[in-house]
């Protein structure tokens, strides 16, 4: 989670104000889980929300970088 939040604060500059806002909110979505990480994972129900939250950011992301055709 520390990487990816230093990543998205190293790139989020070169891009376009709307989509570095988005990174910037994914940057704080991110620091909200490190924050909670020991509560969502001594429980399945959030451990496996999280899992899905992060499955659809990590598609939208790589949708937007068009590296991968994400569907």
């Amino acid at each position: 989670l520390k990487e990816s939040k230093l990543f998205l604060e190293w790139t989020a500059p070169e891009f376009e104000i709307e989509l570095a806002a988005e990174l910037v909110e994914l940057q704080v979505q991110l620091a909200r889980w490190q924050y909670t990480l020991s509560n969502i994972w001594n429980d399945a129900k959030q451990r496996q929300l999280l899992g899905k939250k992060a499955r659809l950011r990590s598609n939208r992301m790589l949708k937007l970088s068009g590296l991968l055709s994400v569907s």
